[in-house]
């Protein structure tokens, strides 16, 4: 048989109850919270107060893409997001921590006995939880360090900035070196194919007679029709004297002319000719397509080239620079106000958890004393 039902009277609490058994102890209640609040306020002043100094950096752009000149992106001051994730590995890297740790001797700062493995890992917990680092919504690096000191935390987040630094420099060099081999591979691939090129367009001109495609087109022409025009009239002249019976010497003299200018233009449309240097139509056919080939691929393989010099000197320049990897958008600078305790909050919170945990344990008190517990020892 259950004596004590759910509804049993003793155990019913209404807020009324609640509120009544708070004010009869109001007093009680009142002692605790403000003991606890004095005490909160006086170990309060005994924790010491921490300053946070921060710096937000974005990673310059160190990789470009090699003889690119459509992407626009590459001419970019700031470096993409995986410079920018390359950036955060740099900054929580066990190698930074480690020279953090030593260059500023923390195991001494923190009064922590690092002559143990132990002890290293507690020193190393230690600055983790006083150095923060993330990425911010402009895809920037914010970066901090919190020290009761605040000249003292500056001077650690600068210095590490400059360590970043040179990691990421040191990081990215390897790829600069072979990205300036293949640039001077390139360079003298091109100038040999460049130099064959040439060798082989002189080689073409010797044998074709031809130095300039559009001068020689144009004077073959004029040549031509010059010739032809010339024949034609000391024809026409020399039926003309023949017919009407003109002087012996001027005959000749025609009948010559006529020669020279029949032998000129067989020179100029001959199919085959041994004189090398000659001008003649059908070589000048025949080498004239072979030669504006070559002609522009040395124009083409000319300004590919002077392009690629141009980037190449622009890339090596950037290289060697002594410019910082990091571009530093907000510097650091000595923190002149706390950042934690708020010793206001632990004051009022611990005031309220008294409160709460008083009011809870009077409640617990006050239900003990309304119960009657012979029923449950003796349930008979």
């Amino acid at each position: 048989m259950n004596n004590n039902p759910p509804n049993s009277p003793e155990l019913d609490f209404s807020l009324l109850h609640i509120i009544g058994t708070l004010v009869r102890w109001r007093k009680a209640l009142s002692i605790l919270v403000v003991a606890a609040t004095l005490l909160t306020a006086v170990l309060s002043l005994f924790i010491p107060n921490y300053y946070t100094a921060s710096a937000t950096f974005i990673p310059a752009n160190e990789d470009k893409q090699l003889f690119d000149t459509e992407n626009g992106e590459n001419n970019s001051l700031y470096g993409d997001e995986d410079e920018v994730d390359r950036a955060l590995i740099f900054a929580q890297s066990p190698i930074l921590i480690d020279f953090m740790i030593k260059k500023f001797n923390l195991a001494e700062r923190y009064e922590i006995d690092n002559s143990s493995p132990k002890g290293e890992d507690k020193v190393n917990k230690r600055f983790r939880k006083l150095y923060h680092v993330k990425k911010n919504e402009y895809s920037g690096v914010e970066i901090s360090i919190e020290d009761v000191e605040p000249l003292f935390a500056a001077q650690m987040l600068d210095t590490l900035i400059q360590k970043l630094d040179m990691l990421y420099k040191n990081a990215t060099a390897d790829n600069k070196k072979m990205i300036i081999n293949t640039y001077e591979n390139t360079l003298n691939d091109k100038k040999q194919e460049l130099r064959q090129i040439m060798d082989t367009l002189m080689i073409l001109r010797q044998q074709y007679g031809i130095y300039n495609v559009e001068q020689q087109s144009l004077l073959l022409a004029s040549l031509i029709v010059q010739t032809e025009s010339s024949l034609a009239e000391s024809q026409a002249k020399l039926q003309i004297y023949t017919q009407k019976g003109g002087e012996r010497d001027s005959i000749i003299n025609l009948e010559a002319r006529i020669s020279g200018y029949s032998k000129k233009l067989a020179l100029l449309q001959a199919e085959n000719t041994d004189l090398q240097t000659a001008i003649n139509l059908n070589k000048f056919n025949k080498g004239r397509d072979i030669i504006l080939f070559y002609e522009a691929q040395v124009e083409s393989i000319s300004e590919e080239l002077a392009e690629i010099a141009n980037k190449f000197a622009q890339f090596r320049s950037t290289a060697n620079s002594p410019t910082s990897s990091l571009i530093v958008v907000e510097g650091v600078q000595i923190p002149k106000i706390k950042s934690y305790p708020t010793r206001s909050l632990l004051v009022v919170g611990a005031a309220f958890l008294a409160f709460v945990l008083g009011a809870a344990g009077l409640i617990l008190l006050e239900t003990y004393r309304r119960v009657d517990w012979q029923k449950y020892v003796n349930p008979s």
